[in-house]
């Protein structure tokens, strides 16, 4: 029996090689300008942050199918684009920090009564630069799951002779349907502005968090402003906007607090100790939205009561300070507490280092419940070979620089896995390069129990690179034997990661990739339901070039599939720079031609940070059934990018905006916010037994690793046991592709 069942795995597996060729539809909803001028792309169809028409905008936006290198399926898409402040030279403002909602609600009501929907080139919200005939106002039905989306955007601009800084904020609602989950439906507002329009600034932001109620939070100072001074904003502030009260107005931030005080909180005013940018504890589970943060006396600020921050140091036993800003998951490590926070921190016999993270509960007032400091090894293994990457005396880092005053949200990262033990996980910095642009650097996570406070943690190294030595944790997919994507060799595309599939490329230092750009290979984590990470960081991966296989590095989004039994991290490429989707709407190819990883001298803010990803289940689905690599464990990411639309079709891709590019080019190019999401609704459909979306080698592989064991999700025919006709049944519903 067993010989027959390996002969028709053998046979499926071919089957679905010889079928992984074949092209894939891509639907997309998107927009480009209808170009109404005749010359180059620009300005393009982005919305003006303050004109007050274009404060608010309800669209819909259609998820794009993406598929990771080992095979998972994801939704993506172009959520929200950055605001138009520098029309004659730009497309929109430049990207800063963004992030979803740390919950989202489900059985939730609709933002908008309608949104927009355009199925033609030219068509979209803008309502000059975009064909108005082109739009269908949607109703949409049944009850929606709602997060959060927030970003920031800044750019300078000319006022009469001034170069003037320009900050903007804006928050986002979003909507999905749980039957039909690749259709969002955003409300997109002008949160905050940090001077009138053509006006000199009087205030600069850094970016905090939202919540899925439309809560944004950011950090606010006066360092820099044009003025008048009279109006500058003064000492460290915490501002809060509730964007669903959000009016067409301009809600300029100056030292009187917010244009529109009835949507705008002044939560912390003028302080002269400085902030990190805060967090927020979200609405749906403390009540009302908190704002947390961390200043640089070593404190915990919590608001409690309302528009009131108060002080503690009770989140970091055994330290004697912290660094950078206080992250905050959605879900409850400790018993009492509604969410978790965590910070990176100096342990009391660490000499000074920050060694440790801290990780402590947040109870519906902002009070620490419970807090444990874990300072990493002397020694750290890899999980996965044992490999001990070198610390060489190194720290945890990603705080330096403008992280303090422009976000993201936190170096650090927590989450529950499946079993309810609780993950931290944050970047080390190799200590023979002392310098934020480090590029020698590793993600730790650390593991333990939180119901035992005298439980011994568990290390590993999620990724790492050594440049020193030019090596990098390798890369892992679905390409066969020879690692490259589209050439057909054994192995390719039947589903499974296994001995016939050779590393797809590793991880790399940024050096490599010859930008001219310095700062760390990767990026801080974020975490999914599960205990998956994702992160961004310079990869080298194999590929066709010609009849020759090559190396080529590139900037990409990697998803870290969590084994729960070794503590040993798989790691799978969600996305690579360069990607091209094919909008269905537009009628036009679009390039993601930028992730972002680091600036000038350190992390970027526009990076991935603690808040990139949801840390609940997407539509919060029970998940603890689950495979490891199932989307339904991601509720949501979001990361900051650049899209390139190839508007006359000639595969260039030539943004008219880009330094030494075609300036008479018809493309155009945006700053953007990717979310990435799972598009497939959980169901108890035999055929896809590993509920990844799709019906291929993985649900054969899933079933029999089952079925091995006698788990009784593997009594596909419900007649009470494990055995045969289980097989059988399985496999009929496999080849049909059905239920």
């Amino acid at each position: 029996m067993m010989n027959q069942i390996t002969n028709r795995r053998i046979r499926i597996a071919a089957f679905i090689a010889l079928c992984s060729g074949l092209p894939v539809g891509v639907m997309a909803q998107d927009s480009v300008s209808r170009n109404a001028n005749g010359g180059n792309g620009l300005p393009g169809d982005a919305l003006s942050p303050w004109t007050g028409s274009q404060v608010r905008a309800n669209y819909i936006v259609d998820l794009v199918p993406l598929i990771t290198a080992s095979g998972t399926r994801f939704g993506i898409a172009p959520v929200v684009k950055s605001g138009r402040t520098n029309p004659n030279t730009r497309f929109t403002s430049l990207n800063g920090a963004s992030s979803i909602s740390p919950t989202s609600r489900p059985g939730a009501t609709y933002p908008a009564s309608t949104y927009s929907l355009w199925t033609a080139p030219g068509g979209g919200v803008h309502p000059t630069d975009n064909d108005a005939a082109l739009i269908q106002p949607i109703t949409p039905t049944g009850s929606p799951t709602v997060f959060g989306i927030g970003h920031m955007d800044f750019d300078e601009v000319l006022v009469s002779a001034t170069n003037v800084f320009t900050n903007q904020i804006f928050g986002s609602q979003v909507a999905y349907d749980p039957a039909d989950p690749g259709r969002l439906y955003v409300t997109r507002v002008s949160a905050a502005v940090n001077g009138a329009f053509n006006m000199t600034d009087r205030s600069q932001f850094g970016y905090g968090g939202i919540d899925a109620d439309g809560n944004v939070c950011f950090r606010a100072d006066g360092f820099g402003a044009t003025g008048p001074t009279t109006n500058v904003l003064r000492g460290d502030n915490y501002f809060r906007v509730r964007i669903g009260l959000r009016n067409s107005t301009q809600n300029v931030i100056d030292d009187t607090g917010g244009a529109q005080p009835a949507a705008t909180d002044w939560v912390m005013q003028r302080a002269t100790v400085t902030h990190n940018t805060p967090s927020l504890i979200p609405a749906e589970l403390a009540g009302r939205p908190f704002l947390i943060g961390a200043d640089f006396l070593g404190n915990l600020r919590s608001e409690n009561p309302a528009n009131t921050m108060v002080s503690s140091a009770a989140h970091r036993p055994n330290t004697t300070d912290h660094r950078g800003g206080i992250g905050v998951s959605g879900r409850a490590v400790f018993s009492g507490s509604v969410a978790t926070g965590a910070v990176l921190s100096r342990h009391t016999s660490g000499g000074g280092k920050t060694d440790a993270i801290s990780v402590f509960g947040l109870d519906a007032t902002g009070a620490v419940t419970a807090a444990r400091t874990l300072q990493m090894p002397t020694t750290l293994l890899d999980a996965c070979d044992a490999f001990a990457w070198p610390l060489g005396g190194g720290d945890f880092r990603s705080y330096d620089s403008q992280v303090t005053f422009r976000g993201g949200s936190s170096p650090v990262t927590t989450t529950l896995d499946q079993q309810g033990r609780a993950i931290a996980a944050a970047v080390l910095y190799n200590g023979s390069i002392g310098i934020a642009a480090n590029p020698f650097n590793a993600i730790a996570a650390v593991r333990f129990d939180p119901s035992n406070p005298n439980s011994t943690p568990s290390w590993t190294t999620i990724g790492w690179v050594n440049s020193a030595n030019g090596t990098g944790k390798d890369l892992t997919g679905d390409y066969g034997a020879d690692g490259a994507p589209g050439t057909g060799d054994a192995g390719e595309g039947d589903g499974v990661i296994d001995h016939l599939d050779a590393p797809i490329g590793r991880l790399t230092s940024l050096a490599d990739l010859g930008t001219g750009q310095a700062g760390p290979s990767i990026s801080s984590p974020t975490f999914d339901s599960a205990g998956n990470a994702y992160f961004i960081a310079s990869a080298s991966l194999k590929k066709r070039i010609g009849p020759v296989i090559q190396n080529e590095n590139k900037l990409v989004l990697v998803r870290a599939v969590l084994n729960p039994d070794t503590f040993c991290y798989r790691l799978d490429v969600a996305l690579e720079s360069g990607q091209v989707f094919r909008g269905a709407n537009s009628g036009r190819d679009y390039k993601v031609t930028a992730l972002n990883l680091a600036d000038t001298d350190s992390i970027s803010s526009a990076s991935v940070w603690s808040a990139s990803a949801m840390q609940h289940p997407w539509n919060n689905t029970a998940n603890a059934g689950l495979p490891t690599d199932s989307p339904i464990h991601l509720g949501g990411l979001v990361l900051s990018a650049r899209i390139v639309y190839d508007v006359d079709g000639d595969g260039q891709f030539r943004d008219p905006t880009a330094t030494g590019g075609d300036v008479n080019s018809v493309d155009e190019g945006y700053n953007i916010v990717l979310y990435i999401g799972n598009t497939t609704p959980p169901s108890n459909c035999i055929a896809d037994y590993n509920q990844d979306g799709g019906v291929d080698g993985g649900d054969v592989e899933a079933f029999f690793l089952d079925w091995e064991a006698g788990d009784s999700a593997a009594d596909v025919n419900t007649d009470g046991g494990v055995d045969g006709g289980d097989v059988e049944f399985f496999f009929l519903k496999w080849e049909a592709g059905e239920c």
